[in-house]
């Protein structure tokens, strides 16, 4: 169950995902984003999502998980961008985009977040494809949505963990 209390977001944890999901859509992509203000899942309308990618974060400081979570056309319009031929229905074949585009970001974010003493093993993705679907984070936590903008509509990076309020000391 979420907590009632917001909690505090500690930006020094949120910017490397932050950072990472830009260079990735803009390498891999050729998606030119913004980022939005971050809110509390729940407590803002997020677009339909159609496709998320989700993996495990697991450290000696805290757990987990994130997401990177897409409507049907956001996701198809990156494929067509990354793999560069258009694409009407998200199949398996593209499905695969998701989880490399989630990798991406992920190994970027935890290289900065290492660096700060954080811990952050690998981790392998699972992709979650339907009609509007919802990702259920398992902590106690409230979850920590990233929204993003761009030409091609908005998605999202969603943060749940057991809260890493600071890094620990190096």
């Amino acid at each position: 169950m979420p907590t009632t209390n917001p909690p505090s977001i500690d930006v020094e944890f949120i910017n490397p995902f932050i950072d990472a999901a830009l260079k990735t859509m803009e390498i891999q992509c050729s998606l030119q984003a913004t980022a939005g203000k971050p809110f509390i899942k729940g407590r803002m309308a997020q677009e339909r999502i159609d496709i998320a990618a989700v993996i495990a974060l697991t450290s000696p400081v805290f757990s987990g998980s994130m997401a990177i979570c897409f409507p049907k056309t956001v996701f198809l319009g990156l494929m067509t961008r990354m793999l560069g031929e258009p694409y009407s229905e998200i199949t398996p074949e593209v499905e695969d985009g998701a989880s490399e585009i989630l990798n991406i970001t992920f190994g970027q974010a935890k290289v900065i977040l290492n660096e700060k003493g954080y811990g952050l093993e690998k981790a392998i993705p699972t992709i979650v494809v339907g009609e509007n679907i919802a990702v259920k984070h398992m902590t106690r936590t409230a979850t920590i949505v990233l929204p993003f903008e761009s030409d091609l509509g908005r998605f999202y990076i969603e943060i749940a963990t057991t809260h890493p309020e600071k890094a620990p000391a190096s």
